[in-house]
């Protein structure tokens, strides 16, 4: 397994192209906003320096800002696709450019797909941390030149609040994201297609989320509003969830949708959703394991 993943990290690095335009995209984004838009405008332009003098920012909320864009909807869904895409180039693009049959001789096609997936989900995960560095620390840089202000100070911070919180968004939105991936990756062995396996990803993303308004309205014509409470099955209520649960102390109701009576206890989402990524691997396993990869 060890050598497995040492292989994905230097092919999956070596797709400079795709790895820059499809990962390196968010941390790279992050600089050049921070630098095009906030710092040098305002270190030449006196008007934007007032303003970002008298613009008050806390580095508590630019922390988990691009943590807590990826998990909603429908924003989220949209700026995942990078990453999707940087999946499906993983695994599809091994059928488009023929090259299985040159790593798969000798090697389990189980832990190579587990291997790439591990070495993909490792790889997106240290841009999003690289991201939310870029941005808190940009913006710490900004309340220095401009004097602006940027609390709140530590002393002041309840970490035994807030910690919890960043890592319930953190887990949250990481989770949404393996989900996201082992989707795209069954997608991708399946249609062996890149574009395929990015618009179908999306689109079960939409389609997930557009459910609970297609069941309520299927629940109100056939007289059945709890028919609404089938949402639970998907990953994204259970994800909200979890966060509910860890940050409210509460279980989601689904925004208080009419009918919804099924909240769900933290123990079985977490069931749950750990049960759709263990079924989308093992899924995209076995239809590995069954293909012909010279047809």
């Amino acid at each position: 397994m060890r050598s497995a993943l040492g292989a994905e990290w230097r092919k999956l690095l070596g797709h400079t192209k795709a790895f820059s335009f499809l990962v390196l995209i968010f941390p790279v984004g992050a600089l050049v906003i921070t630098l095009a838009i906030d710092i040098l405008p305002g270190l030449l332009i006196p008007d934007v320096r007032e303003f970002n003098a008298a613009r008050a920012r806390t580095w508590t909320d630019d922390l988990v800002m691009v943590w807590t864009l990826l998990a909603g909807f429908p924003g989220g869904t949209f700026l995942q696709m990078p990453f999707i895409a940087f999946i499906a180039v993983a695994f599809a693009g091994e059928y488009q450019w023929g090259t299985w049959k040159n790593i798969l001789p000798g090697q389990s096609r189980t832990v190579l797909v587990l291997a790439k997936f591990v070495v993909l989900i490792t790889l997106i995960l240290l841009a999003l941390l690289a991201t939310s560095l870029i941005l808190t620390g940009g913006n710490w840089l900004s309340s220095i030149l401009f004097h602006s202000s940027y609390g709140p100070p530590l002393a002041e911070v309840d970490f035994a609040t807030y910690l919890p919180e960043y890592f319930a968004q953190i887990l949250v939105t990481f989770a949404s994201l393996v989900i996201s991936a082992a989707t795209a990756a069954l997608i991708a062995m399946y249609s062996r297609s890149v574009m395929a396996s990015v618009l179908l990803t999306v689109g079960v993303g939409i389609l997930e989320f557009a459910s609970v308004l297609l069941l309520l309205l299927v629940g109100n014509i056939l007289g059945r509003p709890n028919l609404v409470n089938i949402f639970v099955a998907t990953p994204s209520y259970n994800l909200e969830n979890i966060r509910s649960w860890i940050l409210e102390g509460v279980g989601s109701n689904v925004g208080g949708m009419p009918g919804f009576t099924a909240v769900q206890p933290l123990p079985v989402s977490i069931l749950i959703v750990v049960g759709w990524l263990v079924g989308l691997l093992v899924a995209t396993a076995v239809l590995f394991n069954r293909q012909d990869i010279n047809s």
